[in-house]
């Protein structure tokens, strides 16, 4: 499974979407179910599934799954 679609798992699981498509522009001003409490929650799963930490900061700049992809791809 390639990481895009371990992270497209994550979110379909958070988000309770399991038609969700995880593209680059999926942020929280465009997917209402991506709220606070969700973010926290993808934050850790991500953390978990990829072995990498987020800062506060980094965590406060996530403004897209493209962030993510970044940070996992880093």
């Amino acid at each position: 499974m390639s990481k895009q679609e371990q992270l497209q798992e994550i979110f379909r699981d958070v988000l309770d979407n399991a038609l969700l498509v995880l593209t680059p522009e999926l942020a929280p001003a465009n997917c209402g179910d991506w709220d606070s409490v969700a973010m926290v929650q993808i934050v850790l799963a991500v953390e978990s599934a990829f072995g990498v930490r987020f800062s506060t900061d980094e965590v406060a700049d996530i403004k897209s799954a493209a962030d993510i992809f970044k940070k996992i791809d880093a």
